[in-house]
């Protein structure tokens, strides 16, 4: 049999669809097109590159369940190819939704979005929830400049948690989870209410260029068509897109992602890749996964741990808090649920270890997610647990759709089948989605700056996973700042004005975790999927979840991010608020005795053992203060004594007690970072042990990257991509008190 080349084939089918459309022109619908051909040999890997080997998705993936109603888009395409559009946003995903949003508000004129589909704008492709630990934090910021994703996750949350809730309120985080269509919804309906937002539906082939070496800049993009599109800036947000290869099991086929429920694939962004190759980027591959999806109907939860909702949940959107305003869903919120892996299942894992995929990345292993690693991955690392959680999160209102969150892991079917079912209450669950792998390109993002605007390539911005991130807030924080920048600068490129480095919005580490997360990757770079945790921020009893809008939303109205007279006002009213209720606190004094009568021997504190001291007085602030003493306790003895004192409002209390509990913690904060910034040239002795002996206090993380590393002084380590500002500290105090020691015992040696 006659073998045809990828190239000879596809130009033979191409003829042999030109010649049956002329000819049978009047029954073919108008909607299609040679892309779709195209798309579908990508995606079958025809045209997949050389390190892209594919097979068809046919044997790997098995859909069980039903079909359901397709999503109706409410965005439309609309767009004019004959002007220079002040921004061109490459994808809708999360990064892409937030930089369209953010551009449309920063530009003078229009914007365009590209993207392949216009019904999947907005999906949450993978876990159906937004938030989490540091991740609630970035989506408080992303609504604080008046972004999408807090709006849209209060309008499809149908599960909600502060987690952390018995920790301190700088390290809480705020977690929802989400109906998957009642999200989409949402931000398909924020976006689209945006009058100067046009939207092309279609692939983006190249970049439209000019200059050379280090001063090119970007005018536009090509479409997969062919079109040319002119605009004053770019942000490309690929997300897994980029040169993306699916896997499941040893089948390995081209692909972005798999849409949802479905054997079909949307097809990679081959051809960007290589046009970041050919400008010179440093490019690496990466990879994420997605657990199986099983049937709720099929799953014994009479015998798990249930995981009610928060029941009074405070959501993530400051504007709804300060109307008042329940969540949509609230009253008719989900129960989740609580399984756990077990030693059979262990066994599973390992046993069929040879049928996971083989990886470009990381010598064949392929470079995931740390902090969220596949199964197998926990059962290698993790060899001594016995067990390790799973939660079965609903995917929605109106579905039997569960997500196992804790369960990705690529092995063929009917392997993923079989470790499933070894858990409890699973055990006659039906697999409805099998869940994969997804290996992509990313740029190391050392080379952007702040802005996240490319260093060689002017008017060109990244955002999201293509910056080496993983998770949908990480997306989009970064771009809430690509979006910005990019409308603001391409406005006066699409004219020919000068740019002005003022008019850069970059967030400082001092002033968000956006800052903290965009100068992370800036300056350390990325090896490995970056995700955002509180231990990140040498700040973070400043850059708390509560505070996100008293911190940001002003910057946002002078960069023009906020535009809703609405917003400002709930700021005006919650600084008023919080400045109210710590007056009042600073203002109210009882004697310590009365303190002690009336809240017990935690309120009268040391001075109740002291007949001396009792007769002195104590502010409700200095009360508060006090370990275990609650802003409820003290407010119900401050109403009672003062006429005419209200409560402090529900959404500024948190606030209000972190305000005055971390006050003189605060003062040390800052005291130690002015310490770490003169001591970076620090040297770091070459004989020091890293490890648990000497560093009790490190993470093993940290103490695995030091021993690796070796930084010889505290500025090199900083530059340890996983290394925590509390780490820089521990590191620099030893050195220190070392160095003390050894100048001690030299003093007292014979000379």
């Amino acid at each position: 049999m006659l073998r045809c080349s990828p190239l000879l084939l596809l130009l033979t089918m191409t003829m042999m669809m030109m010649i049956v459309r002329r000819s049978l022109s009047f029954c073919i619908p108008p909607s299609f097109s040679l892309s779709h051909v195209s798309s579908r040999l990508l995606s079958t890997g025809v045209l997949a590159g050389e390190n892209y080997e594919a097979t068809t998705t046919k044997k790997a993936f098995p859909i069980t369940k039903p079909p359901s109603e397709p999503f109706i888009s409410s965005l439309k395409e609309k767009y004019d190819p004959s002007i220079t559009y002040d921004a061109i946003i490459i994808g809708g995903g999360h990064a892409g939704c937030e930089a369209l949003y953010a551009a449309s508000k920063c530009a003078r004129s229009r914007v365009l979005l590209v993207t392949q589909r216009l019904d999947t704008v907005g999906e949450l492709s993978c876990n159906p929830s937004v938030g989490g630990i540091g991740k609630g934090h970035l989506v408080r910021e992303i609504d604080a400049l008046d972004g999408v994703m807090g709006r849209a996750a209060d309008d499809g949350c149908c599960h909600f948690r502060m987690l952390n809730e018995r920790k301190g309120t700088a390290v809480r985080g705020p977690r929802g989870q989400m109906d998957r269509d009642l999200y989409k919804k949402a931000v398909q309906k924020i976006i689209g209410e945006r009058p100067n937002i046009d939207f092309c539906e279609g692939g983006v082939s190249d970049l439209i260029m000019e200059g050379s070496g280090g001063s090119k800049a970007v005018l536009g993009v090509v479409t997969a068509g062919g079109e040319r599109l002119s605009g004053g800036s770019v942000v490309v947000t690929t997300g897994t897109f980029l040169g993306g290869t699916l896997m499941c099991g040893l089948e390995r086929y081209a692909g972005g992602r798999h849409l949802r429920d479905s054997e079909e694939v949307e097809p990679p962004s081959n051809a960007l890749s290589q046009t970041f190759r050919s400008l010179g980027f440093d490019i690496g591959r990466l990879k994420t996964g997605t657990p199986p999806r099983l049937n709720g109907d099929t799953i014994n939860y009479d015998i798990l741990d249930r995981q009610p909702s928060d029941p009074h949940p405070s959501g993530f959107s400051h504007v709804r808090q300060f109307r008042g305003s329940p969540l949509p869903l609230e009253g008719g919120f989900i129960t989740c649920y609580k399984s756990a892996t077990n030693e059979r299942t262990h066994r599973l894992c390992l046993d069929y270890e040879h049928l996971l995929p083989r990886y470009d990345g990381d010598g064949g292993e392929g470079m995931g997610p740390r902090y969220c690693p596949s199964l197998y991955k926990k059962v290698q690392r993790f060899a001594d647990r016995k067990s390790h959680n799973c939660f079965l999160e609903p995917e929605g209102i109106h579905t039997s759709t569960v997500y196992p969150n804790g369960l990705s892991g690529p092995y063929p079917p009917e392997i993923q089948e079989k470790i499933v079912r070894s858990m409890l209450g699973l055990e006659e669950a039906e697999i409805l989605v099998p869940g994969y792998d997804v290996e992509y390109d990313f740029v190391n993002p050392i080379s952007l700056t702040h802005t996240l605007e490319c260093k060689d390539v002017a008017g060109l911005y990244l955002a999201g996973q293509i910056c080496g991130t993983t998770g949908y807030e990480e997306a989009g924080a970064q771009g809430v700042v690509a979006g910005a920048n990019a409308g603001r600068s391409g406005a006066r490129r699409a004219r020919g004005e000068q740019e002005d480095d003022e008019d850069r919005f970059v967030v400082g580490r001092d002033e968000g975790y956006i800052g903290v997360l965009v100068d992370d990757l800036v300056t350390k770079g990325v090896k490995e999927p970056y995700r955002m945790f509180t231990s990140r921020s040498e700040y973070r009893l400043t850059l708390r979840q509560d505070n996100a809008d008293l911190r940001l939303t002003e910057k946002g109205l002078e960069y023009g991010l906020v535009v809703s007279p609405e917003r400002i006002e709930a700021l005006e009213a919650r600084r008023e608020e919080v400045k109210r209720g710590v007056d009042a606190l600073r203002g109210f004094k009882l004697f310590v005795r009365e303190w002690h009568e009336k809240g017990g021997e935690k309120m009268g504190g040391k001075f109740s053992d002291n007949p001396k001291r009792l007769g002195t007085k104590k502010t409700a602030e200095e009360v508060l203060k006090m370990p275990h003493v609650s802003l409820d306790e003290v407010e119900a003895i401050v109403v009672s004594g003062t006429d005419g004192f209200s409560p402090i409002e529900t959404n500024s209390r948190d606030t209000v007690e972190a305000t005055v509990k971390y006050s003189s913690y605060l003062r040390r904060q800052i005291a130690e970072m002015d310490s770490w910034r003169k001591s970076q040239g620090l040297v770091i002795p070459g004989d020091i042990a890293f490890d648990r002996v000497s560093f009790p206090g490190l993470k093993e993380e940290e103490l695995v990257l030091l021993k690796k590393h070796r930084p010889s002084t505290l500025g090199d380590m900083q530059m340890i991509q996983g290394i925590t500002p509390q780490g820089l500290l521990y590191v620099q105090q030893f050195v220190r008190r070392r160095s003390k020691e050894r100048d001690r015992r030299r003093a007292f040696e014979p000379s």
